[in-house]
């Protein structure tokens, strides 16, 4: 399973809701020169752990903006077996706020991937303890990556689509 989050225009967000094919419509939109993308790939639930104390699969916490950040605020469809969630303009606005005054480095002093591993935290790599170095290195860039995005989306005062398949 991996992450992809997408900038949509509010005028676009209705064709959304309305779509009777919604992943068919997310990639139209994505097509539409100017669409800001970020994928993170498998590491979504890892940053939701890192960042939260919490596996994205088992439960969220309520009212958390870093929650929120990777897994979205809003279900499109609540009896959809996709995970296809959204985040409206003005809470984009609050996230990339939050977000630009986290020093992640301070979330990787405390990574331990023994935690990750008990809780069964996704991707299943948390055995391979040689590559500790590298997997905090690209949780960093993820987080980055997905900073960046948020700033972007948040600027041009559009909406955030996350989708996890």
């Amino acid at each position: 399973m991996y992450a992809m989050y997408q900038e949509v225009k509010k005028e676009d967000f209705k064709k959304l809701l309305e779509s009777d094919d919604f992943f068919e419509t997310i990639e139209d939109l994505e097509e539409k020169d100017g669409t800001e993308l970020c994928d993170i790939d498998k590491m979504w639930d890892a940053l939701h752990f890192l960042l939260n104390g919490l596996s994205a699969l088992y439960g969220e916490p309520q009212d958390n903006i870093l929650s929120e950040f990777i897994i979205g605020s809003k279900c499109f469809d609540d009896d959809s077996e996709e995970f296809k969630r959204y985040i409206p303009t003005e809470r984009v606005a609050e996230i990339a706020n939050k977000l630009n005054e986290i020093d992640f480095q301070d979330y990787l002093k405390d990574f331990d991937m023994n935690k990750f591993a008990e809780n069964g935290i996704y991707p299943d790599i948390w055995d391979y303890v040689e590559e500790r170095e590298e997997i905090m290195e690209e949780l960093s860039e993820h987080f980055d990556n997905l900073k960046e995005f948020y700033n972007k989306v948040a600027k041009n005062k559009n909406i955030v689509v996350v989708t996890i398949c």
